[in-house]
């Protein structure tokens, strides 16, 4: 049993801090200097990329914690950019759709993905147990957010799916 003072919630919140900035330039790194080197760029792309149909403006929103402006600003620059498409929703006109293009789809291909796969590799470098022991203390850590009224989307794997 260590005799070692246990850190403080400060070093804990410090590292995590780090950790997270560290891996969003770790995946930017990852990626050639253009269009999609934003992580709001990589994941609206990436997010469309997982999809088998267009996804609504507002529903993307509302999984990545982005507000009706910010997506507007964000579709805006990848649409200029011949990257995506907006597209009417079949039945209801007010729901503004977003789709791949062909080049969005070759960049997300050939750039995005690769790049989310070396940030994956990073992770399977820790030992089984590390990555068990690290998925059970950031479960835990959301359980704590979600008890506290936090909305906080399900991870791939998460039983309990958003609580809060």
């Amino acid at each position: 049993m260590s005799t070692d003072p246990a850190p403080s919630g400060m070093m804990l919140m410090s590292a995590l801090g780090a950790v997270s900035k560290g891996m969003q330039r770790w995946v930017r790194s990852q990626v050639a200097t253009g269009p999609a080197t934003t992580l709001g760029r990589m994941s609206l792309l990436l997010g469309l990329a997982s999809r088998d149909a267009p996804v609504s403006m507002s529903e993307f929103g509302t999984m990545y914690d982005l507000s009706p402006r910010s997506m507007t600003v964000l579709v805006d620059g990848l649409e200029r950019e011949g990257l995506v498409r907006r597209l009417s929703h079949e039945h209801d006109k007010r729901v503004t759709l977003v789709a791949l293009t062909p080049a969005g789809h070759r960049l997300t291909l050939d750039e995005l993905m690769p790049a989310q796969q070396q940030a994956m590799a990073l992770l399977d470098e820790l030992d089984p147990q590390e990555r068990r022991d690290l998925l059970r203390l950031l479960g835990r850590v959301t359980d704590l957010l979600r008890a506290r009224g936090v909305t906080i989307p399900a991870a791939p794997g998460d039983k309990d799916g958003d609580r809060g």
